[in-house]
């Protein structure tokens, strides 16, 4: 009993902190999904599925939630195996589309393993981040260079 009240408590909480409101039909701008790594593994593995929008699937023997908002931000979450290095954590990577047009790409985690496997994980989202966003910044700069300068802005 206690286990489904707090189950419930996130998805409330999650559905309030990401702007979404039943009747609110495109009223207000829907925020991107966070993380809470209080409710633990399991219950957020829970709570995101039922996401308003989300898209559940496998890739690469991982489940991956994704929600978007289009031309503004999409997030994938992905879901640790047992057996993986960091097992269980729960990744969160948020693209968000700047004025530039450039995507940027920033993560968090949460981590319910062995600490330093979970450091590694964080080192490496980093990294996937930074190479991530500095491709989306090359190709808008090719973009750029290749449009006429009598064409109109994007």
């Amino acid at each position: 009993m206690r286990a489904g009240r707090a189950i419930a408590l996130a998805i409330a909480t999650i559905a309030a902190a990401s702007g979404l409101r039943s009747g609110s039909a495109g009223a207000e701008p829907v925020l991107a999904p966070d993380l809470d790594c209080s409710v633990g593994f399991e219950a957020l593995h829970n709570q995101l599925s039922w996401l308003p929008g989300a898209q559940r699937e496998r890739v690469e023997g991982r489940d991956v939630v994704t929600v978007a908002n289009p031309d503004v931000w999409r997030v994938e979450i992905r879901f640790t195996q047992p057996g993986e290095p960091a097992h269980p954590a729960v990744t969160l990577r948020k693209f968000v589309k700047q004025v530039t047009g450039v995507w940027t790409s920033q993560s968090k985690a949460c981590g319910y393993g062995d600490r330093a496997q979970f450091d590694a994980l964080m080192a490496a989202l980093k990294v996937e981040d930074t190479r991530l966003t500095n491709a989306s910044r090359d190709d808008v700069e090719r973009q750029k260079r290749e449009r006429s300068p009598l064409s109109p802005m994007p």
